[in-house]
């Protein structure tokens, strides 16, 4: 069993979540006089933290005692387990701060999620532990110490300080997670010794001999009877082992022989599983509002992040994303907006990520007005699938695509900035007409459909297709308008023509060809005849100094119906 026990996880909730969390809607989040906003946010102040059901400010501070204190207000004596009173009398610019039940549970739940990558079962338990099962699964990471500083690391780039032990049972685990002193990187590796600080093995040979160095506080009891055993001089578990079991049983209430059995090394403790969510959401608010994408960008990061780490360990990824963008209420409701702005994302293909799932979103937040200056962000995936890993090709790199692997966010980037209906492949249609030559055929997947193997197998034949586009024929022109522009001129070698507002002289006609009764099916079959006209600049006409290019050749039609003139498409 690993456990991972997070230290400063109530400390890390205070100052990050709450610190940039809005004013309660007609309720106060402070407790007191005490409970004062730290809106300098500054980690070296002190702070003690009371861990609640729901905010609220109905209990008094000479009664509440804090659960957790930073190291800061510890230098000053305050600890857990003291009343406010107590603490403030101690540090009188001492910070109290509430964090909920449910604030804890997501974040211990967002570390099991990304645990689930080391492990088929993980556990949570409030206020700072996640376990997980690695039986048989060490030797995948290279080894329990590879595995437990993988987890360690992975942890500390989420933004939390962690200690991480591996034994076996749960709550031998998390004891020597919670209790082992981290200079013992030097001893053998027998003994527990690792090359990460915050990283402790015991073998379970060990188990006995390392539980009776740890503190009586370390094991699963209640404040008051380690209160009482440490009066009678009971210090370290081993003292306790040595009183008979009978007197020490009777001392450690309904648990006492589970509670005995761990201080022989024997723990037998089941692992309640964690059920993640079923569309994980990362939020994040702050209290003053802020203009424009620039800091939405900042915290889009991290929730990218965090996001990224949960979809990993849970082996899954996402096929479509919503970004909601909360808006300062009296303002927008001032300006006639929406409270909020939601931004969806198709992906072309399961992604998850962070550098993929970023540049899709950042590439539309950027570009994005806002009605009116922001104070929440919510990243939400309501369309989970399974993660698929592409396996290794001797061909990849090839033909200029660079890796395959970039081509989903390549058109998930796309499909975001110029709309799903404007990404396709292009083919070339044997038709007489040219405006009928190409089509964009659809490239991408329906959102409808299932992107496991289907999705996969439409991927490579897009990029089949990007390979081997067909050429163009080399009498066909370069650049089609969008709607044919009318000329006024007579089409004769010297006549002057109106181009983009820039006049041209025709120094050459050539005819092309001739479409009688194409497409005769149709109520108004077609009757032209192309042109090839070669355009050169008027210079006399152009201001000195101006750009005195040859020219480019035209295609033109004749309706032969109307006599009209179109110029259709250029060759520049």
């Amino acid at each position: 069993m690993v456990a991972v026990v997070l230290p400063n996880l109530l400390c890390e909730l205070a100052q990050t979540s709450l610190a940039n969390a809005r004013p309660g809607k007609g309720r106060k989040r402070d407790r007191g006089p005490r409970v004062v906003p730290d809106k300098t946010r500054k980690p070296k102040r002190p702070l003690g933290v009371v861990l609640v059901d729901e905010p609220s400010a109905e209990q008094s501070n000479a009664v509440t005692l804090l659960d957790a204190a930073n190291s800061t207000a510890r230098r000053f004596g305050v600890h857990a387990g003291q009343s406010i009173a107590e603490a403030c009398a101690l540090v009188s610019k001492l910070v109290v701060r509430e964090v909920s039940r449910r604030e804890v549970r997501e974040a211990l739940g967002r570390i099991a999620e990304m645990a689930l990558a080391f492990g088929a079962t993980v556990s949570i338990e409030a206020p700072d532990t996640v376990w997980v099962d690695i039986t048989g699964a060490a030797h995948l990471a290279g080894g329990e110490e590879a595995l437990a500083s993988d987890l360690a690391e992975r942890v500390r780039s989420m933004g939390h300080m962690v200690r991480v032990s591996v034994a076996k049972g749960p709550r031998l685990a998390q004891a020597f997670a919670r209790w082992s002193e981290p200079h013992r990187v030097g001893m053998s590796r027998t003994e527990g010794g690792t090359e990460d600080p915050a990283v402790t093995i015991v073998p379970s040979q060990s188990s006995k001999k390392r539980m009776a160095q740890l503190p009586i506080a370390a094991l699963p009891v209640d404040r008051d009877c380690v209160s009482w055993l440490m009066r009678l001089g009971v210090q370290a578990i081993g003292d306790l082992v040595r009183l008979p079991r009978a007197s020490a049983a009777s001392r450690l209430g309904k648990n006492a022989s589970a509670v005995l059995d761990l201080c022989e090394g024997h723990d037998t403790a089941p692992l309640v599983a964690y059920q993640p969510p079923v569309v994980p959401i990362e939020e994040t608010n702050w209290e003053d509002p802020v203009d424009g994408s620039q800091p939405l960008l900042f915290a889009l990061r991290g929730l990218v992040a965090r996001l990224s780490a949960r979809l990993e360990g849970r082996g899954e990824a996402v096929r479509a994303l919503e970004l909601v963008i909360v808006y300062d209420r009296s303002i927008a409701k001032l300006r006639g907006a929406d409270e909020s702005l939601r931004l969806h994302f198709e992906l072309t293909s399961p992604l998850w990520q962070k550098d993929e799932l970023w540049r899709v979103i950042a590439s539309k937040l950027e570009r994005t007005k806002l009605a009116a200056p922001s104070v929440s962000l919510r990243l939400e995936a309501p369309g989970i699938t399974r993660a698929l890993q592409l396996q290794l090709d001797l061909s990849r790199g090839a033909a200029g695509l660079g890796n395959p692997e970039n081509l989903p966010v390549l058109l998930a980037e796309l499909t975001s900035d110029i709309g799903r209906e404007n990404v396709g492949i292009f083919r070339i249609v044997d038709t007489h007409r040219p405006e009928a030559k190409s089509v964009l055929s659809p490239a991408l997947p329906s959102a409808s459909r299932s992107t496991s193997s289907r999705g996969s197998k439409r991927m490579k034949t897009v990029a089949k297709g990007l390979r081997k586009a067909a050429p163009l024929p080399e009498d066909s022109p370069t650049r089609l308008l969008p709607h044919p522009v009318r000329l006024e001129a007579a089409l004769h070698v010297g006549a002057t023509v109106s181009v983009e507002h820039r006049l041209y002289t025709i120094a050459r006609v050539d005819f092309d060809r001739r479409l009688d009764a194409v497409e005769w099916w149709k109520k108004q079959p077609l009757s032209r005849d192309y042109l090839r006209l070669w355009l050169e600049i008027d210079s006399s006409r152009e201001p000195s100094g101006a750009d005195a290019r040859h020219g480019f050749e035209a295609t033109v039609y004749v309706d032969r119906e109307t006599g009209a003139r179109y110029l259709q498409a250029v060759a520049d």
